[in-house]
């Protein structure tokens, strides 16, 4: 099994002035130490070129780079992966998912979208109030914007769970689309049966802006009455556990914007979560250097363990173009 590291600085969706990016920060402050850890293979393909996200663009300009910018990573995904391997992007704004999704769907795997997010991002250009194609990626995913995107994936793919922020015309969309909606209240309260309604195969995309801007600073997107760190964390672990995950992407960590370290933090634990609880699925195990441990040795918390040693940091930032 191999795990393909990708960086997508895009402010194509949410255009604004950068000093650092998510990818840089994230691998100097020790992801690929941590990934290495791991019984797979990690091949790093360093940060996608990307041009800058312009205010000044119309929309339909600026969606239109958000779906060019897509397209070459689906081509990328679908040049370097293989059967079994993790697709992982670190973002950039949440543009950052779509052409993993297209990708995923051109590889001809049936999945689900689950979306961990305070925002819908199912806005078109008709009813979005800021014209940010950051907030248009589900519609232009589900087929709201044909001009910009044929149709990629169905409604009754998509799992939003975390919402708080819909704009009218967004709600009205999603009502209509029957879109799971969920708060962090209504994933608290159904969380057993939400896990259980999942597919096999998996797209867990994570916003940092799911979780309470009290635990997480480092977004432009902060609406309270987010999940808990630790809740978020749990929740993750808890979506990937028992299933296929073929893609996984945190988006929204904007360096500049953290307060201490501390959402930068939120970001490794999410990822180590998730990648833990990947790690340790029997079809993981097996072929891998540990495919012969016992069945104690495989459990979450026999995985967890040899995991939760201290990231040391480790600096590696190329270009792909």
């Amino acid at each position: 099994m191999t795990i393909h590291l990708l960086g997508f600085p895009t402010t194509l969706g949410l255009p604004r002035n950068a000093v650092r990016h998510a990818p840089e920060a994230l691998r100097a402050s020790g992801l690929l130490a941590y990934l290495r850890q791991l019984d797979s293979q990690v091949i790093d393909h360093g940060d996608m070129a990307l041009p800058p996200g312009l205010q000044s663009d119309p929309v339909p300009a600026r969606i239109a780079k958000v779906v060019e910018a897509a397209r070459r990573q689906q081509a990328h995904w679908q040049r370097v992966a293989r059967p079994g391997d993790l697709l992982l992007t670190i973002g950039g704004d949440h543009s950052t998912s779509l052409g993993t999704i297209m990708a995923l769907a051109a590889m001809g795997h049936d999945f689900d979208v689950v979306w961990v997010d305070a925002h819908g991002d199912f806005n078109t250009i008709a009813t979005s109030p800021s014209g940010n194609p950051h907030g248009m990626v589900l519609s232009l995913a589900a087929g709201l914007l044909p001009e910009a995107l044929p149709r990629i994936i169905r409604p009754e793919q998509l799992r939003l769970w975390g919402i708080r922020d819909l704009d009218p015309g967004e709600r009205r969309l999603l009502t209509e689309a029957r879109v799971e909606v969920l708060s962090p209240a209504e994933v608290r309260a159904r969380r057993a049966e939400l896990l259980a309604g999942l597919k096999p195969n998996l797209f867990l995309s994570f916003d940092i802006d799911s979780v309470d801007p009290a635990e997480a600073p480092g977004t432009m997107t902060p609406v309270p009455g987010g999940f808990s760190r630790d809740e978020a964390v749990a929740l993750v672990a808890d979506i990937v556990r028992g299933r296929n995950l073929l893609a996984l992407d945190v988006v929204e960590y904007h360096p500049d914007r953290d307060a201490g370290g501390v959402t930068e933090r939120l970001a490794h634990a999410v990822l180590r979560a998730a990648l833990d609880a990947w790690r340790c699925q029997p079809s993981n195990c097996s072929g891998s250097p540990y495919s012969s441990r016992s069945a104690a040795d495989s459990s979450p918390s026999a995985c967890a363990s040899r995991t939760s040693r201290l990231y040391s940091p480790r600096k590696r930032l190329r270009s792909l173009s």
